[in-house]
């Protein structure tokens, strides 16, 4: 038996890395802080593998070579950092994963700081749309090494990376990447937006010639971060307005995707009228999937049908009900300003928004120009929203603190009137009121859905 393997967290990542460590021999060493949560205790037991609870995993881990940490497990960590000084090999999950990819797949990789969810169940849904045997992983819900353990095989593995994943990925090379923006995300996390873009990025390097690279061109940060790299890929820039050396953009209505391919020199024009992609977000990430359709051999019928039949994410710009003339949208997931600019620029009409929680070191003054132009007043959630505040005190007319979401709904309510948006869009992670966006945003769901059946 090979390893010992250290598996370090035991969470989705986690569990997923030690099934696949099983598969393929290895003797695999199970640590977490905390004891694993349903489902993933079963998942373990009934693959016949204990585990170590323990408060300081150092002890347990520094006879092992390998180490597969979990994502949550920041880069400060005193035991992550007395590993790294004795040379231990402490690796991602998705690092995990590609040492064990099999040769006749291919891998695409989706990153950025807002958007990566939602495209990457845009493209596996265009390759599944076409017929190809394709799956969503990673970042996205089902873990990379999950989904490699099990006996089903893919030919296209769409993969989700946050740069929890990225920052200690070194090896893995996908055959096509999309990254679709970049903006101040994690800086609580990586300690810096170059930390952070660093983690994010660095993978670009390794991407060979024969592969490529999609980008939004209209991401001005990621421009420029991605011209510090030495790129051999080959790049396809695209953004929503025309303009050289861009392949990929939108004109009444219509994906137009001309790439002056030799094999393939005609010029896609891809109705998205009708379809579920009706805001700018969405539209930006079908840019992406029309570039990965022309690259992957597939036809337009491919792309239009994809547009038709995809069933978007939930908490992404999702429309709740319409009350009395006001728009509710859960747009919980928004948790970076980036994010949150894309859900006001939305919308040509007045806003409420509601928005706060957990800062986590974002440049608010970044949003300064769109909240004065569209925004009617702010609805506050969470706990200390002071960063927040001060930031568009001056320019928002009305803005109110909440106590609760319910609370929040019944104060943008009265805010708002016919032909309005009240618009959950935070800007912030959740968890001081909340377990997670999800948490959040069904938590919308419900007040919304109390508000409904009260004017019903």
């Amino acid at each position: 038996m090979k390893g010992p393997v250290g598996i370090w967290g035991l969470g989705e990542s986690g569990v997923g890395a030690a099934l696949l460590a099983q598969k393929h021999g290895y003797e695999t060493r199970l640590v977490a802080e905390a004891p694993p949560k349903a489902p993933y205790d079963e998942a373990l037991r009934n693959a016949g593998l204990s585990w170590q609870v323990v408060s300081n995993p150092l002890e347990a881990l520094q006879t092992c070579e390998i180490i597969v940490r979990s994502p949550g497990i920041r880069p400060d960590h005193p035991a992550l950092q007395a590993l790294l000084s004795q040379k231990k090999r402490v690796i991602s999950d998705l690092e995990w994963g590609w040492w064990h990819f099999p040769q006749n797949a291919q891998l695409w990789l989706v990153t950025g700081s807002t958007g990566k969810t939602s495209t990457t169940h845009l493209l596996a849904h265009l390759l599944q749309t076409a017929g190809r045997k394709a799956i969503a992983c990673g970042n996205i819900g089902r873990s990379f090494c999950g989904v490699l353990a099990e006996e089903a095989s893919y030919a296209y593995f769409v993969l989700e990376a946050s740069s929890f994943q990225l920052w200690d990925t070194y090896t893995l090379v996908p055959h096509l990447a999309v990254v679709t923006n970049l903006s101040p995300n994690h800086i609580d996390w990586h300690g810096s937006f170059e930390a952070y873009m660093q983690a994010k990025l660095h993978f670009v390097e390794r991407i060979p010639e024969t592969s490529h690279l999609l980008y939004d061109a209209g991401s001005e940060r990621l421009v420029e971060a991605l011209s510090r790299f030495t790129i051999r890929a080959r790049v396809w820039p695209y953004r929503p307005a025309p303009g050289e050396g861009i392949y990929a953009w939108i004109e009444n209505s219509k994906i137009i995707c001309d790439m002056h391919l030799p094999e393939d020199p005609e010029r896609w024009e891809v109705s998205y009228e009708g379809t579920p992609l009706t805001n700018p977000a969405q539209q930006r990430n079908a840019l992406a999937a029309s570039i990965a359709a022309r690259l992957s051999q597939l036809r337009r019928a491919d792309l239009r049908r994809c547009f038709e039949t995809v069933e978007l994410q939930p908490h992404r710009m999702e429309q709740v009900a319409v009350v009395q003339g006001v728009i509710y949208v859960n747009d919980s997931k928004a948790t970076t300003t980036d994010a949150v600019w894309h859900a006001l620029s939305s919308y040509d009409r007045p806003i409420v928004w509601i928005a706060g929680g957990i800062d986590k070191g974002n440049d608010w003054g970044e949003l300064r120009g769109i909240v004065q132009a569209r925004v009617k007043a702010l609805v506050l959630i969470g706990e200390n929203n002071q960063r927040l505040l001060e930031a568009f005190q001056d320019i928002v007319p009305v803005w109110v603190q909440a106590t609760s979401m319910d609370d929040a709904v019944e104060k943008a309510t009265a805010l708002a009137q016919a032909g309005d948006v009240v618009l959950l869009s935070p800007g912030c992670a959740s968890m001081d009121w909340f377990e997670s966006y999800t948490h959040r945003g069904e938590a919308f769901r419900a007040a919304v859905g109390r508000l409904k059946e009260k004017n019903a």
